[in-house]
């Protein structure tokens, strides 16, 4: 049996190496003649006749010898929707990377996730790989509690520190194992973080390895959601593979003048994902609020949270607004004028935080008013 593969294999090689040859042959005897004398130049002719005469001519269209490659119409008319996990947030079935710096957030928000997860699917089985956290530190995160609540839905390794790559490379092994042995399941791996659990080479992460197994896991119907880290300067470590790899990334941001947390998509691909944004109370997630808000310097923030706050009690006209924010002492707090005010009303309008029209019948006045 060993001497047919053996042979069927070098078989194979020879035929895969033929255009090859064939190809160099061409190049030399059309840009590179002029170094070659009469019996060279016929030397290489007839060779270039024997490998002609050695490669096999298979008689199937182009789309029978790539069918692997391409998409049949059944294939894109019966395609599953997306399913998600957390809406435009992350994907069943994917892989996904947190990037950001240290003490940013990203434990205590993919934390946070996991909870919403856990209580959204009862068939959802989380898997979190720590290698950052001292034990006291992840009962602070709210571990125990998610531990006690969720029994073995939500299993937390990174006990033993020894070996660590290897073996959170094991545990994603036999995770995919567990995902076919059980199809009614969906299994999350949480990797915190990407730069402990991946296999190294010469100390730095092995592309060659990178998301082996998650990418099995999902093919079988899991996930894997990974934590990395930016280095000092800001800038993302390691290898631009970890993004280029992944299905969809999201840098994270703390906003400290807005005590928020902000995760901004970095890599869509193929998933809908959105930006969000997250404020928190004594280094915990307290709410979700909305992104667009929270996405911009303190001063435009605290003007949209005014003009809601004022046209909650009705219309008002452009003038009357301006007054109220200067009664509210918005100009001089925060070192902005009554153009930029302006200008702010109607780009803010604009993306739909209120409503505004002119209104002949009000000598041409702007008035704006929250939608109903």
């Amino acid at each position: 049996m060993d001497d047919i593969l053996t042979k069927i294999e070098e078989k194979i090689k020879k035929q895969q190496r033929i255009p090859e040859l064939i190809e160099k042959i061409d190049l030399i005897l059309l840009n590179k003649y002029h170094y070659l004398n009469d019996s060279e130049k016929e030397a290489l002719q007839n060779e270039r006749l024997i490998l002609e005469n050695d490669l096999l001519k298979v008689n199937i269209t182009l789309e029978e010898k790539h069918k692997n490659f391409f998409y049949t119409y059944d294939d894109i008319k019966f395609a599953p929707k997306i399913k998600w996990l957390i809406p435009n947030l992350i994907p069943k079935g994917s892989i996904g990377v947190l990037i950001g710096p240290s003490g940013s957030g990203k434990t205590t928000l993919v934390v946070h996730l996991c909870s919403i997860i856990l209580e959204s699917f009862k068939d959802v089985y989380i898997i979190y790989i720590d290698g950052d956290m001292s034990v006291s530190k992840i009962k602070e995160l709210g571990i125990e509690s998610l531990m006690h609540w969720h029994n073995k839905r939500f299993l937390y390794a990174g006990k033993n520190s020894d070996y660590f790559s290897e073996a959170s490379q094991n545990l994603l092994r036999d995770t995919v194992i567990e995902q076919k042995n059980n199809p009614e399941r969906t299994y999350l791996v949480i990797e915190d973080s990407l730069t402990l659990t991946a296999k190294k080479k010469r100390g730095f992460i092995d592309t060659d390895y990178l998301y082996k197994y998650e990418k099995m896991l999902r093919d079988v119907g899991g996930g894997s959601f990974l934590v990395h880290h930016t280095n000092k300067a800001g800038v993302f470590a390691d290898t631009q593979q970890i993004e280029n790899f992944a299905d969809y990334t999201y840098m994270i941001e703390r906003n400290e003048f807005n005590s928020c947390i902000l995760l901004h998509p970095q890599k869509a691909s193929r998933y809908d994902i959105k930006g969000r944004a997250y404020m928190t109370k004594e280094r915990k997630i307290a709410e979700e609020v909305d992104y667009d808000t929270f996405n911009i310097s303190q001063r435009e923030s605290k003007f949209v949270m005014y003009v809601i706050d004022a046209l909650e009690d009705g219309e008002m006209n452009q003038s009357e607004l301006l007054s109220y924010l200067e009664k509210v002492k918005f100009f001089s707090d925060y070192k902005v004028g009554q153009k930029k005010a302006i200008k702010w009303l109607q780009v803010w309008g604009d993306k739909g935080k209120w409503i505004y029209e002119q209104k002949p019948s009000e000598k041409n006045a702007i008035f704006y008013r929250l939608e109903s």
